[in-house]
């Protein structure tokens, strides 16, 4: 089975057991997974493209397509771009945020306070609820349809990986032509500077080095060839297939095209990503569950109040009794404000998520992100900087440690305490020649470029050889900024000089620079030729002309006539370069290289290998050649031997600052980090020692016992357990092979570091680790890791240098590629959950008093407590400033002290609902009850006059007269004391709910220990002000049908808070001294 097959069927969770040849067919027919031409000989591609006329032995030669081919193929096949992904219109978009639960319900109750006004139009309050249900409801429907389309915006554009013209064979001649025209069977040039417009196996190159940032995320170039992989090779680890949106830094090269638009590796792995449904997020599904419960509470509830009112109405009015019992009562149980305080709390956390460079895709996904039990993260640009560096430099025998301000080439740099001119004076001085010869071999054998050099381009054919060797190189620089697309608005600009090229040679020319002039270098060193860096020679080799007023000098008084002086440079894997040196660079001037110079060179490079630097080496040697002489990489007629070692340095991309803080504090967050890398395992383990991810086993006293290159290479895994330390060093090829068990021993493991792994590789650790009940965030930025984002709990997907593809599969887009951001949002995911508890067991209590005066009133013929329209402005009236305040709450100070929540941990458990309609609801809806009932008591009514008074004609506007105790009480005294009574049980609902706010702040932790913030004390003072607005402005009293009620009805709210205060506190306590017992356990929320 072909990778994409295999991908396909892990996307859709399909075991391999269950292909059949047809399914297997029909996989590699619709996916065109199956690549075989990477695996061919010329002649046999020739073959299998028969019309595109291949000349196997000049390929160069060949004659391409003819024009009506093409253009069958063009109108058959259709033009080469990928269709874009689809997505919801905003229109879609705007009407699945109606779609939710929370909404559906909410529209329910402003339907049910419709159909009541209809029923009596007398009664004009139920058509304000309905419109201010249906208001609110548009409100927070649209703050969510704009936080998700502005949120979609950022990760679009798949066609910015796409060329605009291309140079193509067709009928023996080279034409350019639109990239969308071009198909199948084209031969195709690939060329420095250029994008590759489709899936291209090559036929022949010449140095040709591709970019593949847009499939890998590696930005880190690769060379290709034109010979066959082996069989069992995957499309994405053969090196003759250039990739569809990968781009030319180096050489040139033709191919035959054997891919285009969807069907091309890019397009086949987007179609598979965007066309996958969404998982669930955990708050999601926690939210269902929640509705889930208060809808059959609620229905079991108004069920039996219905019941029992038609029993009492002896089976009259029953469609009435069935709006104001059953409907009424169901809505009353629902807390309305409870879906725009979510929504609110998630866009304010969404919001302050993006001021720390992580942007949401979908809100819910914020809570996952808390929940997360293992961060599969990548090494290059997430745990390090993306930015190779100089780390030491040997010469003289001697280590030189590289300081990161020794990388900056800032005129006003200071090494140490010292001046860089000091610096200079020290390291260039004349009796110590090796590091000056070192610096210009840097500097001159090297292709990296400032940018601002782009400004000087000037067109290839009016240069010398030299130059168009550099204008080549500037060449690729332009096009590393075509690729590098920046996605990172929140970015601030960087006052570092910025250089193009490889990273290995930017690094060493951001080092060079930094001591010494590298332009006036440059122009001194005239190329006169060049032999690129290969994988298999593993060096690179400039010929230079010295072209500085003191060489020309010493040319014209020179009696050499037809000769000139001459310098080879060369650099590269320091293991190859010293076997071509005789004599090695001291401060004493060239001596012979003994073996005395050997073992000190090999104590250092294996101290660099071990420590998982990369180590780059440098050799010179001048010498004379005829002026007219011709080099020639195939005569082979420069020099191979006898050069000068000058010394060599140690490379390494440096971990970010932050990283080592951040892997710290996910250990005690009892948060596993695995790195998954496609570096070699010493580099990865160095880095993974160096950033504190898994345990440090070099001995005390420096440079670590010496390992040879053959027992680096054959690392393969690291599972001792030492002292405190946990963890594994593993290569990606062994985990398809291993059993249940043994996976099951590897991921209990604190620390893994993932070494040479595939895209398949990642997405299978994702499935192992999920199959084990884990919570699983991965980060990713090529295309290749778009099945694994989307496999994932959380999908990350990197800002800065990430795919388009990648950005689509992710959940979440990291605009700074940084660690530290990954582990805040889950301390931002966290906070939340806890935040989100804390909300709903202050919100919860006051359903119980909300539901009670419609149950007296229905059931025992009471006037009514409370109206609908109070009601509606309790929930999303003075219940929204305090629960969305919980929102900008600080997490407590154990937040990341904590193991990870359980999967199965609700947000809304037994603890919550234990106190919320056991404590707090019950004793709320006494207090209210009392207060309601205490000023009926003041006009001196007997309370148990009350009973069925409702149901006899009182209590509304043409009323009867009402007597109780000698008292006459007429229709307008009847309905203001009912409207004092719904004031003070109004009043004593909202300012209970004051009091609880500040008592529901923490969830462990006592009150007392945390100050009231600015915010929260503003939202209670909002909270207040409108309780007044309602019960005592005039004109709003006649709305709300309410009057001032007497002062001492406070009193009841204060005793709610003080007997609160203490059932807390208690609760608290024991929280945290008997978290296991079972009181303890009930106390939790």
């Amino acid at each position: 089975m072909g990778f994409m097959g295999k991908l396909i069927r892990k996307i859709r969770g399909k075991d391999d057991t269950e292909a059949t040849p047809e399914a297997e067919a029909a996989v590699n027919r619709n996916l065109s997974a199956s690549f075989i031409e990477h695996t061919l000989e010329r002649p046999q591609l020739a073959a299998l493209y028969k019309d595109s006329g291949i000349d196997v032995v000049y390929p160069n030669k060949s004659g391409g397509l003819s024009e009506t081919m093409a253009q069958q193929r063009l109108t058959s096949d259709g033009p080469n771009r990928l269709t874009p992904p689809k997505e919801p219109s905003d229109a879609m978009m705007l009407l699945q945020q109606f779609l939710n639960m929370f909404w559906l319900m909410l529209m329910g109750a402003g339907t049910a306070s419709l159909i009541i006004y209809f029923i009596d139009m007398t009664v004009t309050a139920n058509l304000f609820v309905a419109l201010v249900l249906y208001v609110v409801i548009i409100f927070m429907c649209f703050v969510s349809f704009f936080e998700e389309r502005s949120a979609r915006k950022v990760v679009r554009g798949f066609s910015k990986l796409l060329p605009t013209s291309c140079e193509v064979i067709r009928g023996g001649k080279r034409k350019t032509i639109p990239a969308e025209e071009l198909v199948v069977g084209d031969l195709v040039y690939i060329r420095i500077g250029n994008k590759v417009a489709a899936d291209v196996r090559i036929l022949t190159c010449n140095g040709v080095r591709l970019e593949m940032s847009s499939i890998t995320g590696e930005c880190e170039p690769i060379e290709f060839t034109d010979k066959p992989a082996g069989k069992h090779v995957s499309i994405f680890e053969s090196n003759n297939v250039a990739l569809n949106g990968s781009a030319c830094v180096d050489g040139e090269g033709l191919g035959v095209v054997i891919r285009t638009g969807d069907n091309t590796v890019l397009g086949q792995i987007a179609k598979l990503t965007t066309a996958q449904d969404d998982q669930k997020t955990l708050l999601d599904m926690e939210i269902e569950k929640f509705v889930k419960f208060l809808t059959v509470m609620g229905l079991s509830i108004a069920a039996v109040v219905f019941i029992a009112g038609i029993i009492i109405a002896k089976f009259k009015n029953i469609f009435v009794i069935f709006i104001n019992g059953f409907v009424c009562v169901a809505v009353a149980n629902y807390p309305c404000g409870l879906p725009a305080t979510l929504t609110s709390q998630m866009t304010i956390v969404a919001r302050r998520m993006a001021r720390k460079n992580v942007l949401c895709k979908k809100l819910p996904i914020i809570e996952t992100f808390g929940a997360a039990t293992i961060i599969a993260s990548d090494k290059t640009g997430t745990l390090t900087k993306n930015d190779m560096t100089v780390t030491e430099i040997w010469y003289n025998k001697r280590i030189e440690v590289v300081t990161e301000k020794d990388n900056e080439d800032d005129e006003v740099t200071q090494r140490t305490s010292m001046s860089v001119d000091d610096v200079r004076k020290k390291y260039l001085d004349m009796n110590e020649p090796s590091l000056m010869k070192m610096l210009t071999v840097m500097t001159v054998c090297n292709k990296a470029v400032k940018v601002e050099e782009e400004k000087k381009a000037v067109p290839m054919f009016a240069l010398p050889f030299g130059a168009v060797q550099r204008q080549m190189a500037f060449a690729s620089s332009i096009l590393t900024q075509v690729v590098s697309i920046d996605f990172n608005p929140l970015q601030k600009a960087s006052t570092k000089q910025k250089y193009n090229g490889s990273p290995s040679e930017v690094a060493l020319l951001r080092y060079a620079t930094s001591l010494i002039n590298m332009d006036q270098l440059r122009d001194d060193h005239e190329i006169v030729f060049e032999i690129l860096f290969n994988s298999k020679r593993k060096w690179n080799l400039m010929i230079t002309k010295k072209d500085d007023e003191k060489s020309r000098l010493k040319r014209k008084l020179s009696n050499d006539d037809g000769e000139v002086e001459l310098e080879l440079m060369m650099k590269g894997a320091a293991e190859i370069i010293i076997e071509m040196c005789s004599t090695i660079a001291t401060k004493d001037g060239e001596k012979p290289l003994d073996e005395s110079e050997k073992q000190a060179f090999l104590d250092a490079y294996m101290h660099f290998g071990n420590e998982g630097r990369r180590v780059i080496g440098f050799a010179t040697k001048t010498f004379k050649a005829p002026a007219d002489i011709q080099f020639s990489m195939e005569e082979g007629n420069y020099p191979k031997s006898e050069l000068c070692f000058l010394g060599m340095t140690a490379i390494m991309d440096p971990p970010r600052d932050t990283t080592a803080a951040a892997i710290a504090e996910c250990k005690s967050a009892g948060i596993k980090v695995f790195m998954v890398t496609g570096d070699h395992p010493s580099t990865a383990a160095a880095i993974a020692r160096e950033i504190g991810l898994i345990g440090d086993s070099k001995p005390a006293g420096g440079i670590r016992k010496r390992h040879s290159k053959k027992a680096l290479d054959q690392m393969k895994i690291e599972m001792e357990t030492k002292g405190a330390s946990d963890f594994s060093v593993i290569r990606g090829e062994q985990l398809p092979s291993m059993s249940s068990t043994e996976w099951d021993d590897l991921l209990k493991k604190r620390a893994i570091v993932f070494a040479r792994t595939t895209p398949e590789q990642k997405l299978l650790i994702v499935e192992q680790c999920q199959a084990r009940g884990e919570i699983v965030v991965v980060t990713g930025d090529g295309v290749n890791d778009a099945p694994a984002l989307k496999k994932a709990n959380v999908g990350v997907a990197m800002g800065i240098c990430g795919s388009e593809v990648a950005k689509q599969a992710a959940d979440i887009c990291l605009m700074d590629d940084n660690f530290a951001s990954i582990v805040h949002s889950i301390k931002e995911g966290r906070t939340m959950w806890d935040n989100l508890k804390k909300t709903f067991g202050y919100t919860l209590p006051h359903l119980e008093p909300e539901v009670l005066p419609i149950i007296l009133n229905l059931i025992f013929g009471m006037p009514l407590g409370i109206t609908a329209l109070q009601i509606i402005t309790i929930d999303l009236g003075t219940e929204l400033p305090p629960t969305i305040a919980y929102a900008y709450l600080q997490s407590e100070s154990d937040i990341m002290h904590r193991p990870p929540r359980r999967v199965d941990s609700p947000l809304v458990g037994k603890g919550i609902l234990l106190y919320a309609y056991g404590i707090a609801g019950p004793i709320m809806t006494i207090l209210c009850t009392m207060a309601y009932l205490f000023c009926y008591w003041y006009h001196d009514i007997n309370i148990g006059d009350l009973f069925y008074s409702a149901t006899n004609d009182h209590w509304h506007p043409t009323a009867a007269d009402f007597i109780s105790n000698n008292h006459t009480f007429n229709a307008d005294q009847q309905m203001y004391i009912q409207a004092q009574g719904c004031a003070a049980y109004h009043l004593t609902l909202v300012m209970s709910q004051v009091g609880h706010f500040f008592l529901c702040t923490t969830l462990r932790t006592s009150v007392f220990n945390q100050m009231p913030s600015r915010l929260s004390i503003y939202s209670v003072i909002i909270e207040t002000l409108m309780l007044c607005f309602c019960v005592y402005t005039p004109g709003v009293q006649i709305v709300m049908g309410t009057a001032a009620p007497p002062w001492a009805v406070w009193i009841f709210p204060l005793t709610f808070t003080i007997i609160m205060l203490v059932i807390n506190e208690v609760r608290k306590y024991l929280i945290r001294t008997r978290p296991r017992s079972l009181v303890g356990r009930l106390c939790k929320w």
